[in-house]
């Protein structure tokens, strides 16, 4: 597997497990939040713009998803396309924008625009997806964006910038974030540059994840190219940081909301995903204990100590889970004593943490 096919894989995933959420995690909830966010967007976008936009412009959305911002810029163009490299995302996007015929989705590589001929678009935008991108790609991208804009062409994106931030090749979905002198070269390597209108000396230390948007034009010719190759990953099945804690979140909003199925369906995706992150375990734990489904609880804690034998947590939450459930059948533990300090009567008061979805990660 290469970062090309990595990116597909892990993007499907999220697309088929909940499209709206890991497009827009604070604007999710409803099909109405999603909308105005959306809307936000192609402001800010549209606010960024050194003129007043014409109509007739050709525009092209990199990492459309469902077609959140494109819908927003419905209005104000006569044709828009969006790309994305998940499947998922455009299947779910042709449903988004049914209603919109002049906006066409388009599942791409992912590293490339092959689909598009030279000076295809005027404007070409892109929001919360090259702080994803492995900087092989995004350096890839920045020569695509310029092969396909049209002399003058305008590139609105949204980046990080200010200190520099990197995370493993094979990682999706972690925030990349660039310093002012890496991201004025590469836009230059690339024939692009910062518009005066622009600030590119801004430094974003204090928001390392900033959503602002960054004004480029085309203005020359491309610099000898870097030489790429999508060789195969040495950890082809890594899992970020960032999926663990948003699968996590997803499920406590879950949870919080009454809709503790889901949760638990969402944590055994993760669990699934990464056997050995004993937080997703943790909070599927608690989510069973808080549902009174001790016999799935026991055997998740089982596979926890298995997993960690020096947690003592996870021992003593299976003492009291044995003694609230005597059928568990303990003696399957490997070097487990089923002896507890506490009666029965009062083990419950022993799994707080857990049943309020409060966990211990600390590993001895």
């Amino acid at each position: 597997m290469n970062i090309a096919e990595k990116m597909k894989h892990d993007w499907n995933e999220r697309a088929q497990h909940h499209a709206r959420f890991w497009i827009a995690t604070e604007a999710y909830h409803t099909e109405e939040m999603f909308t105005q966010s959306g809307k936000n967007t192609a402001q800010a976008l549209l606010a960024t713009l050194p003129v007043p936009h014409l109509p007739s412009w050709n525009v092209l959305d990199i990492g459309c998803g469902i077609g959140r911002v494109l819908k927003a810029l419905a209005s104000h163009f006569h044709h828009l396309v969006g790309v994305d490299v998940s499947s998922a995302m455009i299947a779910q996007s042709k449903q988004w924008l049914a209603d919109f015929p002049h906006i066409h989705t388009y599942e791409t590589s992912g590293v490339d625009l092959l689909e598009f001929p030279h000076s295809s678009f005027d404007l070409v935008y892109s929001y919360v997806t090259f702080q994803h991108m492995p900087r092989p790609v995004f350096e890839r991208y920045l020569r695509e964006i310029h092969r396909v804009l049209t002399p003058k062409g305008y590139l609105v994106f949204q980046l990080p910038i200010g200190h520099f931030q990197d995370v493993p090749l094979e990682d999706t979905i972690g925030i990349r974030s660039y310093s002012n002198q890496e991201i004025e070269e590469s836009l230059r390597r690339n024939g692009l540059g910062f518009h005066p209108s622009s600030d590119p000396e801004f430094t974003e230390l204090s928001d390392p994840h900033s959503h602002r948007f960054r004004l480029a034009q085309k203005i020359g010719p491309i610099s000898t190219p870097v030489p790429m190759d999508w060789e195969e990953l040495k950890q082809p099945h890594f899992v970020s940081e960032w999926d663990n804690h948003l699968y996590g979140i997803y499920a406590d909003h879950c949870a919080d909301a009454g809709n503790y199925q889901e949760g638990i369906q969402t944590l055994q995706m993760l669990v699934n995903k990464n056997p050995v992150n004993l937080e997703g375990r943790l909070r599927l734990a608690a989510l069973l204990i808080e549902t009174g489904q001790l016999p799935k609880a026991f055997a998740t804690m089982k596979e926890i100590i298995t997993l960690h034998p020096g947690y003592e947590e996870g021992h003593r939450t299976l003492r009291q889970l044995i003694e609230k459930c005597p059928d568990l059948k303990p003696a399957r533990i490997p070097s487990l004593s089923t002896t507890s300090h506490h009666s029965p009567a009062d083990a419950s008061r022993n799994i707080p943490a857990l049943t309020n979805r409060e966990y211990s990660t600390t590993e001895v």
